[in-house]
């Protein structure tokens, strides 16, 4: 079905050439001797910003349509420039911009000291946007220091209309001097360091009094966390915060104080260890829906997630690093003993994971394009291969009470101990894992082979199930040389006796091999390995992948009636 157009928004009427010129004619202003003075358009121009009819809007309208294409407020210098050219386009156009004053809501140390007294001036009572950001040069000392003490000295007059604040403390004195008074209408304040000259003692802004923020960034800045506007924080950010900056305590107590956050997000710190299991509270936070606790280091993450109690939590990250001669023994319990429902609910919901276990810990996420989905990313060490394998089983589930989804399992071991074959034995009976790679070096963990030819008796007596009874692509990433040899041997194990694949459901398999390492395809016995391998039962497809360049042929096509 079309639409025209022209049915909504009529075309203004073509402006003729004869009207054009006596319309200037009339309008254009003559000097003494009684020549005209040169318009600063041309005729036709003129004549269609007269006339288009987004010039017969009314003003509030107009300036509605132009806010809503502005740049972002923090791109302070593009945002003006736009402004300024869309000034350019007509006498009504400029007299729309300049008459509203929400038009003229940023001041920043991108823009001219005197372009920032005009937007105060045309900003009326309107709140305002502020941006102070001190440049300083490749020596670390301070450039245009005058220059950002003379904006402060303007800005901090308009102090209770700001709204949105990023400062970056550089010379510490020098800002505080002008960040004392109250600010009763902010809601954002994002607080920034640049090393090496970061404050020495904490910062107190704003005399504790900004009842009105929801939003607070601090990026290494050693803040005073006793101060009341946290109260009713929404979200809090930290990054790049070291000990010195903020503890565990302290992060526990700010959240102790903070019912109403929604969102938590720490990132790329490292935090004291100085508290002790019996010292951790329990902080009860019903409208956090956001957790993300990434590149920080693992014990101060394991015990802020096992003191947070987030009923309603829809997005969770946490992504540590383990310190040198500290044990992570705080997973992956208790730190995630109260999301295990969220981490259910979040599997049914989006259908999908990624799992992988390597030698001392595990990866796992969920994600779903669809808005409004619960996700988790989860990147953990812990102590043990046995206990990570039993939690992700615990979570999972077995037999008839696992949650079945398509689950993409990597299995990255070196060697295996006697006590962690079993813990893995017990993952081959997933219904989920759908692809399964496993990659392994010189000689390969060969139990881990053997999880994929064995069988279980199934629980209703009807037969025997093979290993991962739903899986369709099988990866082996190796370096080795007998990996055509190993494939057989598996393939083999999950037919029976008679040539049959054990179980009616079991989907044919794709086969990828992943060499790492070019060696050279036999002519005579590595095809006819092949030919056997692409010719077995319950398999689809082999395809071998190479990380070297490999000259020559690319490719060799089988036909299992005619063969190559």
């Amino acid at each position: 079905m079309s639409i025209r157009t022209d049915s909504f928004f009529p075309k203004p009427p073509p402006v003729e050439p004869k009207a054009a010129t006596a319309f200037m004619a009339k309008e254009t202003p003559t000097g003494p001797s009684g020549r005209t003075k040169k318009s600063s358009q041309p005729p036709l121009l003129h004549g269609w910003n007269t006339t288009c009819w987004i010039s017969k809007l009314p003003l509030e309208l107009i300036s509605y349509i132009i806010a809503l294409g502005l740049p972002e407020a923090s791109s302070s210098k593009e945002r003006m420039n736009v402004l300024y050219s869309i000034r350019m386009v007509s006498r009504l156009w400029r007299n729309a911009i300049d008459s509203t004053p929400s038009l003229w809501n940023v001041i920043s140390s991108n823009l001219p000291l005197r372009l920032n007294s005009t937007i105060i001036q045309r900003s009326g009572c309107c709140s305002l946007d502020v941006y102070m950001t001190a440049r300083t040069s490749v020596s670390g000392n301070l450039a245009q220091t005058s220059g950002f003490t003379k904006l402060a000295e303007l800005a901090v007059k308009e102090i209770r209309r700001w709204s949105t604040v990023s400062l970056m403390l550089p010379f510490p004195d020098a800002c505080y001097a002008y960040l004392g008074s109250p600010a009763p209408l902010l809601r954002r304040l994002c607080v920034t360091s640049r090393r090496p000259h970061s404050p020495t003692a904490p910062v107190a802004l704003f005399g504790g009094i900004a009842p009105k923020l929801e939003v607070l960034e601090v990026n290494g800045v050693q803040m005073d966390w006793t101060l009341s506007f946290i109260r009713g924080l929404r979200e809090l950010d930290l990054s790049d915060m070291s000990d010195r900056e903020i503890s565990t305590q302290q992060v526990l107590e700010i959240l102790a104080i903070t019912p109403l956050l929604e969102k938590l997000c720490i990132s790329n710190s490292t935090l004291d260890l100085h508290l002790r299991p019996s010292e951790i509270p329990w902080i009860q936070l019903p409208n956090l829906k956001t957790i993300n606790l990434s590149d920080i280091n693992e014990q101060p993450l394991g015990i802020i997630l096992s003191s947070i109690g987030a009923p309603n939590c829809t997005s969770l990250m946490a992504r540590g690093w383990e310190e040198d001669g500290v044990s992570p023994d705080s997973f992956p319990e208790p730190a995630f003993t109260h999301f295990t429902d969220f981490l259910r609910r979040t599997l049914s919901t989006n259908n999908n994971s990624e799992l992988r276990f390597f030698d001392d810990g595990l990866e796992w996420n969920s994600r779903s394009g669809r808005l409004g989905a619960t996700d988790f990313v989860l990147s953990i060490q812990y102590g043990s291969t046995v206990i990570g394998v039993e939690w992700a089983t615990r979570i999972i589930g077995l037999g008839a009470q696992e949650l079945v989804h398509d689950l993409d399992l990597t299995i990255s071991r070196s060697e295996l101990a006697e006590n962690e074959i079993a813990a893995y034995h017990s993952i081959s009976r997933w219904q989920s894992v759908t692809s399964l790679t496993v990659e392994y070096g010189d000689p390969p963990p060969r139990p881990i082979l053997d999880l994929f030819g064995s069988c279980e008796d199934s629980e209703d007596g009807i037969g025997p199930i093979p290993a991962f009874p739903r899986l369709e692509t099988l990866v082996l990433d190796s370096s080795r040389a007998s990996w055509l040899d190993d494939l057989e041997v598996l393939v083999n194990r999950r037919v029976d006796g008679r040539g049959n694949v054990i179980g009616d459901q079991v989907p044919s398999l794709d086969v990828v091999l992943e060499m790492w390492g070019f060696r050279p395809i036999k002519a005579r016995a590595d095809l006819a390995q092949l030919q056997r391998l692409r010719a077995a039962k319950g398999v689809r497809s082999i395809t071998r992948v190479s990380g070297d360049h490999i000259p020559g042929m690319l490719a060799v096509v089988y036909d299992d009636s005619t063969g190559p």
